[in-house]
């Protein structure tokens, strides 16, 4: 069971790192403005999942029974509670970028012009 978790943690921190990557290659192709900015927190959050990820599976490989009085799992916490914060931040930052670039209220409005010449 062992070597199955230790399988695990390794794919998910390469994906992880992985999708690091992919964020990286894709904001340097934007233009600075809303959507970047989108970008750079949501690499921040998910940095600190690998992190969190990357912490998980050094503790599988060497064994999660080694301890050091508990003190091997406050990193965890530390990462995961960065993590949510960076998504609330992130959160945030989407709902400016909706304020900014939304057109619900012009999708309506279109919608109903729309229905109203098919009539």
């Amino acid at each position: 069971m062992g070597i199955s978790i230790t399988i695990i943690s390794i794919t998910t921190v390469v994906f992880g790192i992985a999708a690091l990557v992919i964020s990286s290659r894709a904001r340097k192709r934007l233009t600075p403005g809303a959507l970047r900015s989108y970008i750079d927190n949501f690499s921040v959050c998910l940095a600190f999942i690998v992190l969190f990820t990357i912490w998980q599976a050094i503790r599988s490989l060497i064994g999660s029974n080694i301890r050091v009085t508990g003190l091997a799992e406050y990193p965890e916490y530390i990462f995961i509670i960065f993590a949510y914060i960076s998504f609330i931040i992130t959160s945030y930052r989407v709902l400016m970028i909706s304020k900014e670039y939304g057109f619900k209220e012009d999708g309506i409005r279109i919608e109903e012009i729309i229905k109203s010449r098919k009539k």
